[in-house]
């Protein structure tokens, strides 16, 4: 059973609307039925067959013979030029006649028709958007609708591809694209880089009361802030002093060297002494860094205590101290994890803290068993590491809340 090729198989002759009726046979290809495009005779059966569809046959493989008489084609076929030029001068129409195109032409001209006049063909846009477009709207096209047209931003003027200019992310960082101020009540559009600053200023913005660090919580709209200090300026005299007078706060950061040497002589350690303010209490660090004798923590544990120390205000101040004293030993890998202790002074607090120095003797106030040995060193999992080069940092905050006296404190 012989099987006919079809114009889909082999595909490559013309498919014009012919303006004379029907072409003649003879120019027809007798694989893809259509008018044959450089078309070649065979000597077999002297039938003509578009180039093509030809070149087609051969590279299927399945044996290279004359789909008309069976015959063998290798080597019997040649251009028929005679047939190329009667087929090149039959008369056609463009091929977008249905799209209002009424040229009438050869097929020797429709090329240069279709490439180069006619309005209603369909050509790849020259933006590279990837769009076939009718050459009569191209133009259009390309400064108007075209995605891959060059603009400019209408804010900022940048220059761009529209669907780069237009899009999320060129918005995103457009720095004069106008923004609604967030802030109810402000009808203000402020450029994106200035949202911050106008932010800083607008009248809406809600901001805490300027006295907030000393105990003034209310909010307010920026407009009103003129009007609520007015409005409380008793108040927050009276909750600035209070913050004055309670709370007198320091901090100190010592340095232990060479601790592997003194944890062997099994030594004490003293801090340089230190005053809680100008005209305050005055106190040192003693740490033990093998531990203290009084105690089970011997050999096992770092001792830190404070001790109260004379100081050249102590007439000036109330006794016994009160308030808080934090001991930290200080991660020395990031500003987390430190180690710490609090030792607080009040009513309760043993006896020995209403002398102004603490007996020859005593350590002081703070705890045996501060932090254990098997603690010190590098612990990967929360990026801890205490002692480094054979050295260990102490902060000391103090906390007061003891009163001066201050009929007397101007003699300082």
């Amino acid at each position: 059973m012989v099987t006919m090729a079809t114009c889909d198989d082999y595909g490559g002759g013309y498919d014009f609307k012919f303006v004379d009726g029907d072409p003649p046979d003879e120019y027809q290809c007798h694989i893809c039925t259509l008018v044959a495009r450089d078309p070649q005779q065979v000597s077999c059966c002297y039938n003509i067959y578009c180039k093509s569809c030809l070149d087609t046959l051969k590279e299927k493989g399945q044996g290279f013979i004359c789909p008309t008489c069976r015959s063998s084609l290798e080597g019997k076929y040649f251009k028929d030029g005679r047939a190329e030029r009667g087929i090149k001068s039959l008369k056609v129409s463009c091929t977008n006649t249905d799209s209002g195109c009424q040229w009438m032409g050869t097929i020797k001209d429709i090329d240069t028709h279709l490439n180069n006049s006619c309005t209603y063909q369909l050509v790849p846009c020259t933006n590279g958007c990837g769009e076939k477009i009718r050459r009569s709207t191209l133009k259009t096209h390309l400064t108007d609708n075209c995605p891959e047209r060059i603009v400019n931003c209408q804010y900022c003027n940048r220059k761009g591809r529209y669907r780069l200019i237009t899009s999320s992310c060129h918005f995103d960082e457009c720095p004069d694209l106008l923004i609604q101020c967030s802030n109810e009540g402000c009808n203000e559009k402020i450029p994106q880089h200035s949202l911050e600053s106008h932010n800083e200023t607008c009248p809406k913005a809600i901001i805490p009361c300027e006295y907030n660090t000393v105990g003034c919580n209310l909010k307010m709209r920026r407009e009103e802030k003129e009007k609520h200090n007015e409005e409380s300026i008793k108040h927050h005299l009276d909750i600035a002093m209070k913050k004055i007078d309670a709370l007198q706060l320091t901090n100190q950061v010592f340095k232990l060297n060479e601790y592997t040497e003194k944890k062997e002589k099994d030594e004490d350690w003293y801090s340089p002494g230190f005053y809680t303010s100008p005209g305050g209490y005055k106190m040192s660090l003693n740490v033990y860094p093998n531990g203290n004798d009084d105690d089970d923590s011997k050999g096992t544990h770092v001792s830190c205590y404070i001790r109260l120390m004379a100081g050249k205000c102590d007439d000036t101040l109330e006794w016994p101290f009160q308030g808080e004293v934090t001991i930290e030993l200080l991660n020395q890998l990031e500003d987390k994890n430190h180690w710490q202790y609090t030792i607080s002074f009040d009513e309760s607090t043993d006896g020995d803290c209403k002398r102004r120095v603490t007996e020859e003797g005593s350590s002081g106030w703070g705890t045996t068993q501060f932090v254990p040995h098997s603690e010190l060193q590098y612990d990967a999992a929360s990026n801890c590491q205490y002692l480094k080069n054979d050295s260990l940092y102490f902060r000391v905050s103090v906390k007061v809340t003891s009163i001066t006296k201050p009929w007397m404190t101007s003699a300082i």
